[in-house]
Order: structure tokens, then sequence, then C-alpha cells
């Protein structure tokens, strides 16, 4: 992809970002605190709910979903998030398009991820497909103390995904998580793109934000989400307000940690060989402001696409190896690469 810089206020963002990313990690003093989100393509079991529509994923259906797939994709997702953050695995992970708890729970007992005993929080959705959001955590470092499913109104015949908010403590600090995967545009009559949805989204999440805000102006919060946008779209900077400006005397604003990675022509999914940053991580300014306490660690934003979860040749090369292309069973990983970012406290 190439984003070109067209407005001075844009290019000013640019320089802010990029001294944003050269803070020197290693110079500052502190354990750190790995969060990620991952969108796990269609990770659903092999029995049929009636109330939702995973007939392809059985047995017998389209995509003859077979315990043996089954199981391979299991081991594939968790191969992947036991790989993330160095040895002790990703402190809270984010996941979407997963069926329903039990495939979590079997996810989170598979021996790579066994020995990090993730805890896991999980409600069930009304989205058509059948695929929730869920978070799973290392109870040695978060600590939940209040869940609940937040429903979005997308207006009649429509149901997706609900944003999940996770209130708790990180290494003793109240933070607050959101995991979210907005539904993609619709088209109108006359064949053109409609974002209603995605604003109806954006709308219930900022909503939460602002009560949130309000109430305490230092909250700290985390969003995990696949947008099914990129960070430069008006959706997201003007109704939820998530820009890449990093400067913390925008109080009301949420910082893209991942707007850099998209400038830079980087992205977390591929439509037809093309990489499009739709996964990204979100921090309130009060993880930015510098005083004592959890911090955000400036320059640590990345997706992780190391070589065994992409094609590494061909027309595809450096995109994700999936699961599926339509209902050809490729045995991959996913169609998305995992985002993540580092926290430590600042004393």
């Amino acid at each position: 992809m190439h984003h070109g810089i067209k407005t001075l206020s844009l290019f000013f963002t640019f320089i802010l970002l990029i001294g944003c990313s050269r803070s020197p990690i290693s110079s500052q003093r502190g354990r750190l605190y790995t969060v990620a989100f991952y969108n796990s393509e269609e990770f659903f079991d092999t029995n049929n709910d009636p109330q939702t529509a995973d007939d392809a994923y059985t047995p017998t259906g389209a995509k003859q979903w077979t315990q043996e797939r089954y199981n391979n994709k299991m081991e594939n997702i968790a191969s992947v998030i036991a790989s993330i953050g160095g040895k002790g695995g990703p402190a809270i992970v984010g996941l979407a398009e997963v069926e329903n708890k039990q495939v979590v729970e079997e996810l989170v007992n598979t021996p790579l991820l066994k020995k990090f005993d993730y805890g896991i929080v999980h409600h069930d959705m009304p989205d058509n497909q059948g695929m929730d959001v869920a978070l799973i955590y290392q109870p040695k470092h978060f600590k939940p103390t209040f869940t609940k499913s937040i429903p979005i109104n997308f207006g009649a015949n429509y149901n997706s995904r609900d944003i999940l908010q996770v209130k708790g403590e990180l290494r003793g600090e109240l933070v607050t998580i959101y995991v979210t995967h907005w539904p993609p545009r619709s088209r109108t009559k006359a064949g053109k793109q409609d974002d209603s949805r995605l604003r109806s989204a954006a709308k219930t999440l900022r909503q939460q934000i602002d009560q949130q805000q309000a109430a305490d102006e230092n909250a700290k919060i985390i969003i995990l989400g696949d947008f099914n946008t990129e960070p430069d779209a008006a959706v997201l900077k003007q109704v939820l307000q998530a820009t890449g400006r990093p400067d913390p005397s925008y109080e009301e604003e949420l910082f893209n940690t991942h707007y850099l990675p998209f400038v830079n022509g980087f992205g977390s999914y591929a439509s037809q060989g093309n990489l499009q940053m739709l996964d990204q991580i979100l921090v309130s300014k009060a993880l930015l402001n510098d005083e004592a306490g959890l911090q955000y660690v400036r320059g640590s934003a990345g997706i992780y696409n190391p070589d065994f979860i992409k094609h590494m040749f061909g027309k595809y090369r450096g995109t994700p190896n999936r699961t599926f292309s339509g209902n050809l069973y490729l045995g991959g990983y996913s169609d998305h690469f995992p985002v993540y970012i580092q926290l430590r406290r600042k004393r």
C-alpha cells in the first residue's frame, strides 16, 4: 500500500509518531507486559449449532470440518499465541471469530498454552454467523473484577458481535479492556459502500468511553479489535476519536498505537494480496502521560508475523497463511496476523 501525507496536519502527526516509535525501550526499567489481539479466522468446533450459520463447519459440511482439521487449527492458533511476547507469553489476548466458550477452553488447555494458566472471559453473542469475541489472561498478571457484553444496535434484521468489556487489575492497577470485532461495510442499492454499521459500533464504544472518562479523566483504557477499516478512516478518527496523535494533552482522544505501522505500509490482513491494517490496539491518553504507574511503551506496537505463519513465496508472499480459501482447505493459521503492544509500570 502507498499512503501519501497530503495535509500539513497529517505531516506533523507523522513526525510525532516517528519520535514516539524511536523511544528507546531498552533504556526503560521494569518488566514488560504484552497485550495482544488475534482474529483467529472462523474458529468453529465441529458440532452443528441450529441457532447459527455454522453448517459449513461440520464433518459433512462444505468445508469438511473434521476433528482432525479442528485439532490442527487448535494447535496452530496455540503455537502463535504462545510465541507472542517471548517465553513468558502474552499477559492478555483478545480473540475474535471464536464460536463459543468451549473452543476457547480447549485452546487454553492445549499443551503449548496450559503452562500459562490462562483464564477466560467469554459471553455468548447474537452474531448471525455464530462468532464471538473473548479474552484470555494470565491470572498472575491480570485479575478481572467485572465483565459485561455491550450490545450494538445495528437496526432491523442485522445482528453482530457485542463489545466485550472487562474491568480488572493489571499488576494491581485498574484498567478497562474492550474487545471488539466490527462488521464489514454493507452496500447500498446503488452499489456504494455504506459504513453505517461501523458508525453504530463506533458510537456505542465511544459512549462507553465517554462515561468512563467523565467519571475518571485518568481512566486507563485498552481497546483490542478488528475494526474492518484502517486507521485513517473517518469513523475511527472522528466518531471514535482514535488518532495517531500521541500527545497526552488531548485527553479525550484515544491513541491508535498501530497508526504508524499503517502509514509505513504494513498490515495485519491481506485482501487480494494487499496488506491492510484492520487489526489495531487503541489506548487512552492516561497510558501515555509518563506518570507513575502503568504506561504504554512507546514504539512497542507491532504486527506479529513470523515466517511460520505467512506465505514465503509466490503471489501471496508475506501475507497470512490462512486456514481456508473459500472452501479450499489450506491448513494454515488465520487470515489475520496478531497485533500487540507492551506495557510496563513506571516508578
